[in-house]
């Protein structure tokens, strides 16, 4: 089972960020020598830390149970889900802390508009919270919810600094997706028989495929730079309707029959994927020279008392939500 710990703006940060979870990725910290500074800075409170595990644990439990936590987890240094989602949770907050020192340097802060946001959000979640919520997060004050949701603001409007002079945007050319028939086989004579019956007018060129063809896959869909060889030159040549010569790729002889030369709701996903990794490289670039150098542990004790089954009657889950629905970059 895969965990993708916080969505939407997490991904801002996190999917961009150095110590992810499975799915949503960061890339682990963990065994990377030591390199830079080790700030010293002060961690955040138990009762700010538990705000956002507590809403994270509750987005998990009241999906899969609380039997989750004790699910094992492969290749992690952690032997269970809940060892390994409070290990990722603190590297996640010791981003978010690195972020805040980067924001200090650069004097990037929370305008008094953005706090007006901050403090309504703020209000709400707090309002939100049970006598349980409470209890589980160790209970908090709205200070403290006021706090964690300014720190991780603050980090979010740094990473989109970061971001600024990116130049993300994929053409829908380069991010062209189409779907061609084809027929393959291994003779170039019998390529030949084939090319000249498929091209006779009013072939069914399925037919001839499903009969002839030696990959049973006739219907393949095809990205614009995926490779760079004479089947795909060829393929994005093709008008819709239109036929390609043979094609000699690696011993096998091609026939191919354009279907569909421009797939408008695929090139659109491909292209957002493409913008996304290329603001995701640029980011971790950026962040890591300054992360490098500028070391975040967190070193208070009661990381290692964290027990995750505890309060099973807390089911408030919405902090990352609310940020993202009042929250625009």
């Amino acid at each position: 089972m895969k965990i993708t710990l916080i969505k939407t703006n997490y991904r801002k940060i996190m999917s961009l960020l150095c110590c992810v979870l499975l799915a949503c990725s960061i890339v682990s910290c963990k065994g990377i020598k030591i390199t830079g500074k080790t700030e010293d800075v002060e961690g955040y409170s138990k009762a700010q830390t538990m705000i956002v595990i507590g809403s994270e644990r509750n987005r998990f439990q009241n999906i899969f149970g609380p039997v989750i936590w004790s699910l094992p987890v492969k290749n992690e240094q952690e032997a269970t889900y809940g060892a390994y989602f409070v290990s990722c949770m603190k590297e996640f907050l010791q981003d978010v802390k690195t972020l805040n020192l980067l924001a200090k340097e650069k004097g990037i802060i929370a305008t008094s508009t953005d706090m007006e946001t901050i403090r309504t959000i703020s209000n709400r979640f707090y309002d939100s919270l049970s006598k349980e919520d409470k209890a589980f997060m160790g209970n908090p004050t709205l200070d403290d919810v006021v706090t964690i949701y300014m720190e991780y603001f603050v980090a979010c409007k740094t990473a989109e600094y970061l971001l600024s002079n990116v130049d993300s945007e994929v053409s829908d050319a380069d991010a062209k997706i189409i779907e061609v028939q084809q027929i393959v086989v291994s003779d170039r004579a019998k390529a030949e028989k084939l090319y000249k019956e498929v091209t006779t007018e009013g072939a069914n060129f399925a037919y001839y495929a499903r009969q002839e063809s030696e990959d049973s896959e006739i219907s393949k869909v095809l990205a614009k730079s995926e490779k760079e060889n004479a089947y795909y030159k060829a393929a994005f040549q093709l008008e819709d309707g239109q036929i390609s010569d043979i094609i000699e790729e690696d011993g096998k002889f091609y026939i191919l029959k354009c279907i569909n030369d421009y797939d408008e709701k695929a090139t659109l996903e491909r292209k957002e994927k493409l913008e996304k990794s290329i603001r995701s490289n640029a980011f971790l670039k950026s962040y890591n020279e300054y992360a490098n150098q500028h070391i975040v542990r967190f070193r208070e004790p009661f990381w290692k008392e964290i027990d995750l089954t505890k309060n099973e009657g807390s089911k408030t889950d919405s902090f990352f939500e609310l940020f993202d629905e009042n929250v625009k970059f």
